[in-house]
């Protein structure tokens, strides 16, 4: 790798940790100067590696990049990227898996005590005016408009995905005197995680998702956008839940259906929604849950907290680093375009 100038693109600017990893291993780095497809395809040409965040990448941009070996996306979803395609051009995919897992936790909490508590609602009281009465008491206000939430604790918290955000979710609300129930086909007991998470063995798991639907006040998805999780909230399994019960969506768009929420929270259904991802993003100027009651919508900021930036930054970069000098990357999508490499 030494005096050897090869040259890697960020989608988008990632810390300065991970840029001076990239160029203390000799890469010149570059920012593309936009996500579109056109300034992608001129910005990759000559480019060993690629980082990217949320933006995607087709088949078109990889088939741009003449001397594209590698792509590493600062995050652990994939669904951003064209794997097939790299695939087919001999192109590894690599990822960072957990590096931000505990700020999607944190989000996802800060969001359970926001609508537990109808935060959302005394704002908006405050800021059209309603707050505003000469005379009257502000506790007094606060019963006339229904701006007294819940205590969450005894409530009972439903983990849609228990990998390494779920587990960490976990161990952060049993505290809090919320009750935790998970769903996950793919974990088969909490045992895997108790090294590394405490209290995760006080979480109960069910096989049927049903259960959570039905019986949790709170209800957070971390779970990727596949075939099978597409749609996978939508009016019929919002009809099952509690008119308390409260979404928190931090795992992907397209996951909960966007018309069935925001029609489920106009009409009383259930009671709030948190939801910091969607479908397409930026959201479209039409999109229903813009304008729906009790939704708290963020910028797909769960896991972009500082500290989570820079661990995703550095991880992503050393993924570059190592395939560069001939190792395999610690977390690979395509694993069978490295061949031999261990």
């Amino acid at each position: 790798m030494k005096n050897v100038k090869k040259k890697v693109l960020l989608s988008e600017k990632i810390s300065d940790k991970g840029v001076k990893i990239l160029t203390d291993a000799g890469f010149d780095v570059v920012v593309s100067p936009s996500t579109d497809e056109v300034s992608m395809k001129n910005a990759i040409k000559d480019v060993y590696g690629v980082i990217m965040r949320a933006t995607s990448i087709n088949e078109n941009i990889i088939a741009a990049g003449k001397q594209l070996k590698i792509i590493s996306r600062h995050g652990t979803g994939f669904d951003n990227i064209d794997v097939t395609s790299a695939t087919k051009h001999g192109v590894l995919v690599a990822k960072v898996d957990g590096a931000n897992a505990y700020s999607v936790a944190e989000y996802v909490i800060g969001a359970i005590l926001t609508l537990g508590r109808r935060f959302i609602n005394s704002n908006d009281a405050f800021r059209n005016g309603s707050m505003c009465v000469n005379g009257a008491s502000l506790p007094g206000l606060a019963v006339r408009y229904n701006l007294n939430g819940y205590e969450i604790r005894g409530k009972t918290l439903g983990i849609i995905g228990f990998g390494r955000i779920g587990t960490i979710l976990s161990s952060l609300a049993l505290p809090l005197g919320l009750k935790v129930i998970a769903y996950d086909p793919y974990v088969k007991n909490t045992s895997q995680h108790v090294e590394h998470v405490e209290h995760v063995e006080h979480v109960e798991l069910v096989d049927d998702v049903n259960i959570i639907y039905k019986n949790c006040e709170f209800i957070s998805i971390n779970v990727p956008l596949t075939k099978e999780t597409e749609n996978m909230i939508s009016k019929k399994q919002l009809e099952m839940m509690k008119p308390t019960a409260c979404i928190i969506n931090a795992g992907r768009g397209g996951v909960v259906n966007e018309i069935d929420l925001a029609n489920a929270l106009n009409t009383n259904v259930i009671a709030g929604a948190a939801l910091d991802v969607f479908l397409p993003e930026p959201p479209k100027a039409e999109n229903p849950l813009l304008k729906a009651k009790n939704a708290l919508l963020t910028a797909h900021i769960a896991g972009t907290t500082f500290e989570a930036g820079e661990a995703l930054a550095m991880g992503a970069a050393q993924a570059i680093v190592d395939y560069a000098n001939g190792l395999k990357p610690q977390f690979t999508v395509n694993p069978e375009v490295t061949g031999s490499l261990k």
